[in-house]
């Protein structure tokens, strides 16, 4: 294959897409397109904020530091924080 033939081929190509686009054949796709831009992704109601589970599980269970830390996905360190400031609060 010859170059020359690459971009006739490539020129009947865009010419053909261009075609098409003009006569609405890609709207649907547009369509789409624009309504996942706009779409909100979902949030999973079933899964809780990290420092609120953290929060409920120092406060209502006997759970060692670490298991918290585990459960809710934060560092040791911030469940510790959070059990200081809980502490400072009441």
């Amino acid at each position: 294959m010859s170059d020359a033939w690459i971009d006739a081929d490539k020129a009947r190509r865009d010419a053909a897409l261009e075609e098409a686009q003009q006569r609405g054949l890609d709207e649907a796709e547009r369509r789409k397109a624009a309504a996942a831009a706009n779409r909100v992704p979902r949030r999973n109601n079933r899964k809780r904020d990290p420092d609120s589970h953290a929060r409920v599980l120092l406060n209502e269970t006997s759970l060692p530091l670490e298991e918290i830390s585990v459960l809710t996905g934060l560092d040791v360190y911030e469940v510790v924080a959070l059990k200081l400031k809980m502490r400072q609060e009441a």
